[in-house]
């Protein structure tokens, strides 16, 4: 049981219709009447294999709730232990109170006890058991219906009521043979004098003589039990023979012993005639239920009739009132028309069934005369407002019934060929076909079904022929075209096809992906020519097309023809630079031409957009293992196989990049034996400075390897490098693809040190500039802004940057390095 709080709504009901809910020592189980109760009713119910054995639903009554308070002893007032089975027994009994208060003494009494019980428990709040002592006070039986219905009365009544001892007289009972004998013996001389005993007991039993009355019951309680008999001689009485008043005298000597069937009679009688009231208005309620419900369902169904009659009358006058509109729908308009050809127009359409005036004025207006409506087929009728399928169809019966017809034989004969091609018979489809065509020659869509059926049969040249027809009947369809195109390459006339793509696409200049899937296919498929032609030709349509920019790059590079390729890309980018396909393709164009300290810029850039380009990662690595960085290749293809791990060539140069990493893992040799502590004291310990020199002069040899290595690459003299301010165009509409607003420091930082890694010292300058200019007070922009202007061998601008970055972090170790680098450059110019 659920022990969580209730709504108000909840708590309501509890008080109002379950109030033994609130009872917190409420038990689960049955009821205490159906443990005693007779079970003498089942029900055997069988679904499949699985039979179910169980009583029929008994819904509890007034008695059941009196005998059951009774059992539980409410009257006494103690505590009980009540079980939910029980609680819904009186919970019944409540709700029928409420319902209709009893009127039996006994029911009240019980009903009193009910509510005492509750008024005296805890757990009913205090407003609710205040209530229920008052309705106990107003339910206490008077003294007038204690005299009517004493309680020994009633438990007589119940003893009697009870259907066992009707069944009882089969088995032998002990105590009732020897009363048997005694009871046929009185009653022969009864019978005439039970009439008159009768009356005068039932006022006799008075009050002095109820209490050994009430008390005899108690003891020989198997006494009434024989006393069932009495009414098989009963009827005895009826059959009053006319000789036997003389036995009268005898009657008054035997008072005594036959009181008791006398008083049982009584009981019984008046418990019948209580019964038999209780049944008679019981049936008159019936009666009048039955009857009012009779009543009820008559007015309903005359009702209901009379709507429909209604109903009837009124569909009757709406289907008039459309026969007179439609009779007169024209003739408005006739009256109204002064012009000849729309008046015969008019006056033909009046004619058409189903014709309404605001089609009829559409159709005039569209059509003045009758030869432009003779002209008109179906489908321009329905094109007309308010003109359906089935109007224009009417009218163009009207007239012109032949070609009315025609139609039909065309839509029977498409029909027709429609179930051969269902049952795979093609040769007779396409005898349809030919029929169609003879009747109707300018279809284009019996022509289009008349190529397929030519292509299903192999047949490619019949099927051009088809399409060839379409298009003397338009130039214009792409469809046709497109499907022209299609069997060219079928049948491997490839200009042919080129030139028929050319002409779609002309035709129709947005649908031009199909054509744009054609040219990549042509370039898989070696095919170069081709596809070039066709990637032109989407170009002069739409020069943005980013897709038929790259794929006709790609195309020349598959012909050779890297400057063409390089000229296309650089327009492209200048247009489009925030393209990291394009950069990459660029990249790709200038590692071909030997330039590949561009091509890992252009990587670099594209890679700055589009971080996860792994061909951009493997191109770069590739580059770099080539001229001997294998460790910055080696994390290039760390980063390709984690985008793709079943890449085989980022695996190959991973391998290769370890391998050219391998001996400088090595474990350094073993130290040389040291010197005595003697000679090693002799020795002077050489100063710091010269270390430093030479991890300089190392630096500065590095950093001119790498300069005269990427001006040999580039192709040029190593000289003075150039002022920022001249950048190349496709360099310019790179640095405008990235918004350095939108973008973070260090993120600013980052793009400037992969700048400085591909060789791009303009573009990290530029980056450490936008990021100074977000943060000034970064000790990493200066300083990276000092490396940035020291590879351009502006070293006087290098050392303020690199002095700025120390007031900022005094303890950065790698400004103080660079700082004595370029110190040492300057020493060496001569510079002050």
């Amino acid at each position: 049981m659920s022990r969580e709080p209730l709504c108000a709504s909840c708590v309501d009901f509890l008080v109002a219709y379950r109030p033994l809910w609130l009872d917190p020592s409420l038990l689960p189980g049955p009821s205490l009447l159906d443990l005693l109760a007779p079970h003498e009713v089942a029900v055997l119910s069988a679904e499949g294999e699985a039979i179910e054995w169980r009583s029929a639903a008994h819904e509890p009554t007034s008695d059941d709730a009196v005998r059951l308070i009774g059992l539980l002893g409410l009257e006494a007032g103690g505590s009980p232990v009540i079980s939910v089975g029980d609680a819904e027994v009186l919970h019944a009994f409540l709700a029928e109170a409420r319902r209709s208060p009893p009127q039996d003494a006994v029911r009240r009494s019980a009903l009193a006890s009910v509510y005492r019980y509750l008024a005296s428990r805890d757990w009913v709040p205090p407003h609710l058991a205040e209530e229920y002592r008052l309705r106990a006070k107003t339910l206490r039986p008077s003294a007038a219906e204690e005299a009517e219905a004493p309680p020994a009365a009633v438990s007589r009544v119940e003893e009697v009521s009870v259907p066992e001892p009707v069944e009882a007289p089969v088995p032998p009972p002990a105590p009732a043979e020897p009363q048997l004998p005694q009871v046929p013996e009185e009653l022969p001389p009864e019978p005439p004098k039970t009439p008159e005993e009768i009356p005068a007991e039932q006022p006799a039993p008075g009050e002095p003589e109820e209490p050994p009355r009430a008390e005899g019951p108690k003891e020989p309680e198997p006494a009434p039990e024989p006393a069932v008999p009495p009414p098989e001689p009963g009827p005895q009485p009826t059959t009053e023979p006319g000789s036997e008043p003389e036995p009268a005298p005898e009657t008054p000597a035997a008072p005594p012993p036959p009181p008791e069937p006398s008083e049982v009679m009584a009981a019984l009688s008046s418990e019948l005639r209580e019964m038999k009231e209780e049944l008679q208005q019981e049936i008159a309620k019936e009666r009048e239920s039955v009857q009012a419900w009779i009543r009820e369902r008559a007015g309903d169904i005359a009702s209901k009739e009379k709507t429909l009659q209604e109903k009837e009358q009124t569909l009757e006058a709406r289907a008039q009132a459309v026969e007179v509109a439609q009779a007169s729908v024209t003739q408005r308009l006739q009256a109204l028309e002064k012009d000849e050809p729309r008046l015969a127009v008019l006056q033909f359409l009046d004619t058409v069934p189903g014709m309404t005036e605001d089609a009829a004025q559409t159709l005039v207006t569209v059509f003045p005369d009758l030869a432009s409506l003779r002209a008109a087929d179906a489908r321009a009728l329905t094109q007309c407002q308010g003109v359906t399928d089935a109007l224009a169809k009417a009218i163009r019966f009207e007239l012109v019934p032949g070609e009315v017809e025609d139609e039909q034989r065309a839509i029977d004969l498409r029909e027709e060929a429609q179930a051969f091609l269902e049952e795979g018979d093609y040769r007779a489809a396409l005898q349809c076909y030919d029929r169609l065509l003879a009747e109707h020659p300018g279809d284009k869509v019996f022509w289009f079904d008349k190529a397929e059926l030519h292509v299903l049969l192999d047949e490619r040249e019949e099927a051009l022929q088809c399409y060839t027809r379409v298009l003397d009947l338009d130039r214009r369809d792409r469809q046709a075209w497109f499907e022209r195109a299609n069997l060219l390459f079928g049948m491997g006339r490839l200009a042919d096809a080129v030139d028929a793509l050319r002409e779609a696409v002309r035709v129709e200049p947005r649908r031009s992906g199909d054509i744009l899937l054609k040219a990549e296919q042509l370039r898989r498929d070696g095919h170069p020519n081709e596809a070039a032609i066709l990637y032109q030709t989407l170009l002069d349509v739409d020069p943005g097309n980013g897709r038929a920019v790259l794929g006709l790059g790609d195309t020349f590079l598959d012909l050779g023809d890297h400057d063409a390729a390089e000229g296309l890309f650089s327009r492209a980018l200048g247009k489009e630079g925030k393209d990291p396909e394009l950069l990459f393709r660029k990249g790709e164009l200038l590692n071909r031409k030997g330039r590949w300290g561009a091509a890992i810029q252009f990587y670099n850039r594209a890679l700055a957009l589009k971080w996860d380009l792994s061909a951009a990662w493997l191109a770069k690595g590739q580059i770099l293992l080539a001229h001997d960085r294998a460790q910055e290749a080696l994390e290039c293809f760390e980063k390709v196989l984690a985008l793709d791990p079943e890449n085989e060539e980022a695996q190959g140069g991973k391998r290769g990049a370890e391998a050219l990493l391998r001996p400088v893992r090595r474990p350094p040799h073993p130290p040389a034996p040291t010197p005595p502590a003697e000679e090693h004291a002799e020795e002077p310990t050489p100063p710091e400075k010269p270390v430093e020199e030479e991890l300089a002069e190392l630096l500065e040899a590095e950093e001119s390897s790498f300069a005269e290595a990427l001006h040999g690459a580039v192709g040029e003299e190593p000289g003075p490098a150039k002022p920022v301010d001249e950048v190349p165009a496709d360099f310019k509409s790179f640095v405008e693809s990235v918004e350095p607003e939108k973008e973070d420091t260090h993120v600013l930082i980052q793009l400037a040190e992969l700048a400085l890694e591909g060789g791009d010292a303009d573009m990290a300058l530029l980056r450490y500039e936008q990021a100074l200019a977000q943060d000034p007070k970064s000790a990493a922009a200066w300083t990276g802004k000092g490396t940035a202007l020291q590879q351009l061998e502006r070293y006087e601008q290098a050392l303020a940057a690199y002095d700025r970055a120390l007031e900022l972090h005094p303890g950065d170790e790698l400004a103080n390095r660079w700082r004595e680098t370029c110190l040492r450059h300057l020493h060496r110019s001569g510079a002050p």
